[in-house]
């Protein structure tokens, strides 16, 4: 890569990637500068049609390598969704410290912590009854194929049911008339 097409980015469009090479999405670089998510695209399209690549994430390492970052850029912190229960620490199980605790019943499949007590999810389908509903801190999503399969079918004859009951009644009222 010539260092005449990274000399033509202007600061703003480098300051963009350098943000793409912290792995920022279009909407938190525009937050950060202050700009609208349009903006800082038609920045990083200039500024990789500049470079002559294709990708947002190439631009942002042809930058960095010419600034002399060439160290591993900022790592995106990675959330676990809520219903993927991690593997415990082999020693943070065990019974509770406490003596009241296990005098009161507790079982020892808790996860201890000082001043917490949490317990092992379980796998999501070992749940009984599930509702396509978000109640007792399920997701609709959280149903497999199978059960949201048998719920719409489920509603379906509900619905065909009600229907024809209306229909009987109406019938009926009709029959009362004449």
């Amino acid at each position: 890569m010539s260092a005449d097409r990274i000399e033509r980015l202007t600061d703003k469009q480098r300051e963009c990637l350098r943000m793409v090479y912290r792995h920022m999405e279009t909407k938190e670089i525009a937050r950060e500068l202050g700009l609208s998510p349009d903006g800082v695209t038609q920045r990083i399209r200039t500024a990789m049609k500049t470079l002559g690549v294709d990708r947002r994430r190439d631009a942002a390492r042809i930058l960095a390598e010419a600034e002399g970052l060439t160290a591993a850029p900022y790592p995106r912190q990675v959330y676990m969704p809520r219903d993927i229960a991690s593997a415990p620490d082999p020693a943070m199980l065990g019974p509770p410290a406490n003596d009241e605790l296990h005098r009161s019943g507790f079982e020892s499949r808790g996860v201890m912590e000082p001043q917490a007590v949490f317990t092992v999810m379980s796998p999501p389908g070992s749940r009984g009854f599930q509702v396509p509903l978000p109640f007792g801190g399920s997701r609709p999503s959280d149903l497999s194929w199978l059960r949201r399969l048998g719920w719409i079918i489920g509603i379906m004859f509900v619905t065909a049911l009600v229907f024809g009951m209306f229909l009987a009644g109406l019938e009926s009222l009709s029959r009362m008339t004449h």
